[in-house]
């Protein structure tokens, strides 16, 4: 699970749940699709002010320069962008309506519909538990 990036949900029905994700492979991207339509990453069955497809929240895993300490680094960038829905997507506040494609911080509150999520990723990587230990 350390390599997992989640989304929890902080508001409506499943409120305190978390959706847990693999990050990307370094150089590659992973796109979560938000909204009513099944089959969305994350679904929002419950949510009648939510678009079939009302956002999407990209991962980015990029290659950084490698060092002697550290084989094949990378960092993680996220974004947020609203899917055209008819309610908006916003971002810390109400008043905070995204428009196009926005970066994300991790920890950063977001409202999709009536439903309020926040992006987490893991704050350490651990390797295999076992070989930490020796």
């Amino acid at each position: 699970m350390a390599r997992d990036i989640s989304i929890t949900f902080m508001s409506g029905p499943m409120d305190g749940k978390t959706l847990n994700f693999s990050q990307p492979e370094v150089g590659e991207e992973t796109i979560l699709l938000i909204g009513r339509r099944e089959g969305c990453d994350i679904h929002l069955h419950f949510d009648s002010q939510a678009s079939r497809i009302h956002a999407k929240v990209g991962i980015l895993s990029i290659p950084v320069t490698a060092s002697e300490s550290v084989e094949n680094p990378y960092m993680l960038g996220f974004w947020l962008e609203d899917g055209n829905s008819r309610n908006g997507t916003f971002v810390e506040k109400d008043s905070n309506r995204i428009k196009g494609r926005l970066s994300l911080r991790p920890g950063t509150l977001f409202r999709v519909g009536r439903t309020w999520l926040r992006l987490d990723v893991p704050l350490t990587y651990e390797a295999d538990s076992d070989e930490s230990r020796s």
